[in-house]
Parts: C-alpha cells; sequence; structure tokens
C-alpha cells in the first residue's frame, strides 16, 4: 500500500485541512500519514480562532513519521507561516518523492489563513522542489502579484508560477467564471486544459481533497498529467455529491468515486431486469425504426461510460422485441444523451427510454396524467447534439423536468418520443400505464 503523507491544518467540521486528506488519500487505496500544522475552530460558515503549532512541534511530528517510513508522495496544505515553510523545507528536499503544494492562503469564507510572510516563503523554499503546485484564482493572484481578468492574464499567471520552479502548475478554474469549470496545468513542454460541467453549490475542502487526489496518483506511478487527470475526474464527482452537513457550505465528499463505482451493478442489473419487461411485455409497433434504448445513468455522469444501455439496442422482429447485444455500460449514446441532458437539470432523473412517436401516442401519455414536454428540430443550432440541445430545451420551456419529450422529427431524422424518470421501474410504470 503506497503511503502519502500530508501536512496540513486540522479542520473540526471534518470537510477540509487533514480530515479532508485522509478520506481522500484513503477513497484511493492509499495510506494517510499526517503531520499537523495547525489546529483551527471553523465550521462551515466561518472560520473562529486558528492555533498554529510551533515550528519544533511540527519538525517533531515530521521526524516520527520519516524515522519509520518514505513516503510515496507528500503533499502540503495549511503551512500559515514562513517558520513553517523554513522548517520543513530542508526535509522535503531530501526526500526525493513526488511533492504537491496546495498554498492554502484562504478558507472557503474568505479569511486569511496566513501570515503575511507565507507567500514568499512558499515560492523560495517550497516551489523550486514541488512536483506540482494547485493555486486558485485568488492564491494565483496573491503569489503572481498578478491579476486575473480573462484568458490572456490566466496564462501569463501560469507562466509566471511556473518560472518559480515548480515542474507544473495546474490553475484551478472553480472560482473563475463560465458554465465550465476549467483547470489549467502549465509544464514546460505544453498547457493541457480540463473542463468539466460548473456545478452551482458552494463547498468546503475542495482544494484539499484535489491535491490529495493528485498526490495519491503520482504515489501509484502515474505522471502527472495522469495524476491531474485522475484527480479531476474524481473532484467532480466529490462536489457533485457534495454533503450538506452544516448550515453553510457543503462538506466535500471524498469517497464519491467509490460510491459510484459501487453503484455499478445494481444499476446494470436494473436495466437487464428493464429489458426482461420489455422483451416480455412491449408491443412490437412501439419499436422506432431506430430501435428502441433503455439508459440508467449512475449519478452524475461523466460520459457515456457511466450511462448503462443496451449494445446495439432493442429491435422489433416479427411480432416481439429483443435486444441485439448486451447490457453494458458505454452501450447507449443517443438515450444517454438525454440522461445526461435532464441530470443537469435534476440529479433525480437517471433514466431514460425511447419510444416511436405517432400524435395519438403523445395523447395518450398526455390523457395517462404525464407531463409532457417538445422540442422543434428546426431551431437546432450546428455543431451542437441535437439530444442534448433538444431535451435542455425542452425542460426549459417548462421548467423542470417532464416525464416525456417529443420531437417531429427533421431531414433525415426520425421523430421520437423519449420518457425519463428515476430509474428503469420508474420509467417502466408510467410506459405501461400509457399502454394500458
Amino acid at each position: 500500500m503506497a503511503v502519502v503523507l500530508s501536512i496540513a491544518g486540522s479542520d473540526p467540521i471534518g470537510g477540509a485541512g487533514i480530515e479532508a486528506d485522509i478520506k481522500a488519500i484513503a477513497s484511493m487505496g492509499a495510506h494517510g500519514a499526517v503531520v499537523l500544522s495547525a489546529i483551527t475552530a471553523q465550521n462551515t460558515v466561518e472560520v473562529l480562532d486558528m492555533f498554529p503549532l510551533p515550528p519544533e512541534q511540527i519538525i517533531s511530528q515530521l521526524n516520527a513519521v520519516l524515522d519509520d517510513v518514505k513516503p510515496d508522495a507528500v503533499k502540503t496544505g495549511m503551512l500559515h507561516s514562513a517558520a513553517t515553510v523554513k522548517a520543513i523545507s530542508s526535509l522535503l528536499k531530501e526526500l526525493d518523492v513526488p511533492l504537491v503544494i496546495d498554498p492554502v492562503l484562504f478558507a472557503g469564507v474568505g479569511t486569511a489563513l496566513h501570515q503575511e510572510d507565507l507567500a514568499n516563503a512558499l515560492t523560495k523554499e517550497l516551489f523550486p522542489i514541488a512536483t506540482v503546485i494547485t493555486p486558485n484564482k485568488e492564491e494565483a493572484e496573491a503569489l503572481s502579484g498578478m491579476v486575473i481578468t480573462d484568458g490572456d492574464s490566466l496564462d501569463r499567471v501560469g507562466r509566471r508560477l511556473l518560472d518559480m520552479g515548480p515542474e507544473a502548475v495546474l490553475l484551478k478554474g472553480g472560482h473563475l467564471g463560465g458554465e465550465m469549470a476549467v483547470d489549467a496545468l502549465y509544464t514546460k513542454d505544453e498547457i493541457y486544459e480540463l473542463a468539466s460541467p460548473r456545478l452551482d453549490r458552494q463547498v468546503h475542502g475542495a482544494g484539499c481533497t484535489l491535491s490529495s487526489f493528485i498526490a495519491c496518483g503520482l504515489a501509484s506511478g502515474l505522471t502527472t498529467k495522469e495524476a491531474v487527470k485522475e484527480a479531476k475526474r474524481r473532484i467532480y464527482d466529490s462536489i457533485a455529491m457534495a454533503v450538506p452537513v452544516g448550515r453553510g457550505s457543503l462538506c466535500i465528499n471524498p469517497s464519491a468515486t467509490l460510491y459510484k463505482e459501487a453503484m455499478r451493478h445494481a444499476v446494470q442489473e436494473a436495466v437487464r431486469s428493464g429489458v426482461g419487461i420489455i422483451e416480455d411485455r412491449m408491443p412490437p409497433q412501439m419499436v422506432p425504426e431506430v430501435g428502441l434504448n433503455l439508459a440508467y445513468a449512475l449519478p452524475y455522469p461523466q460520459g457515456y461510460g457511466e450511462v448503462c444501455g443496451v449494445e446495439g439496442r432493442l429491435v422489433r422482429a416479427g411480432d416481439r422485441v429483443c435486444r441485439v447485444g448486451e447490457v453494458r455500460f458505454g452501450g447507449s449514446r443517443h438515450i444517454a444523451r438525454v440522461v445526461m441532458a435532464a441530470q443537469a437539470f435534476d440529479p433525480e432523473a437517471r433514466c431514460a427510454m425511447n419510444l416511436r412517436f405517432s400524435e395519438e401516442n403523445v395523447e395518450r401519455l398526455r390523457r395517462s396524467g404525464l407531463v409532457v414536454a417538445s422540442f422543434d428540430r428546426a431551431g437546432e443550432p450546428d455543431m451542437v447534439s441535437s439530444m442534448e440541445w433538444g431535451t435542455a430545451e425542452a425542460i426549459k420551456v417548462i421548467g423542470n423536468v417532464p416525464d416525456v419529450i417529443f420531437d417531429r422529427g427533421g431531414v433525415g431524422k426520425e421523430p421520437m418520443i423519449r420518457v425519463l424518470g428515476r430509474d428503469p421501474g420508474h420509467v417502466l410504470f408510467k410506459i405501461i400505464e400509457f399502454l394500458k
């Protein structure tokens, strides 16, 4: 088991700091060793007090760890003062292991967590030996002495920080504007961008968790680029599935990706069960020309690989309906797009199925008590996914995710009905009621 050492402060509410680090490290199958740099009195609303430990106490903890084990990677979080940085830097230089520096200057609620001399000490003592540093916008501005207002200024700040000695700089985009949260990884060879949909929530502990994920990736032998990419995937889940612990910000959920992976079997079995019902009970005249599919997603899916469907779809074979391929994750794209677009509005809308379109079927769906919405393909912009755009348009019109979304087709596009719900059982219940 890899050992990842975190040098950081303690957060009594358990959302950030050492507490978040240990959870993140454990979630990636590594052992977390810790050196406590400070004790804080904070919660999800505010920072009430902090007590930085004396440098000699921090060194005593660090020596105790290093006398017993050589960690596979080290990350630092809240260090508070230049004295702490100078105390640990000489020992870290001798270790010769991947080093991730999260230059914590402020709490998520805006409270300063450092003395004025910390930024200079970080750039002089730790950046030159760092594998990667992970500042957010405010920290990057404070460390570089520059202001980030647009893409060009972001690029200049990234290069300025890279010139201070780290092998890589990850500028986190969570505090910047835009529909997508775009992080930029700067190395001497390239600028690599990682984008994910922006989640509309305030979370506590995202920076600590992200840097811990990166350290774990490096400890397991990943390259910096690979470790950052994997950390980005996990931090999206951790933010999406954050926990409402107190009255303020949500607490980050470092185990979110583990929870999602644990759901895979149940999701796949639910689709298999639903497909069995479709094969037994679905009238073949309800199958569209392009075939029928049932797609069910893990929470907050990041691509087709997290949406389970039928490979090759279900088709009409004489007087019955049968599946062509296996039930697997990545088996659907057409209906998976509908699910992913619906989830952007309602995380509970994780399942969808398509049916043959007719005006009579639409009217029968309405009469069965379902909420029905539609979109017109004539208004579809260029260079967009029809299903994602159309689903979003239909939802915007009524203000929430309906039971049914249909369109009347277009040039080379078959008209279609899609039924949405929480899971296959929920979707099939709506369809069976309609078929009655």
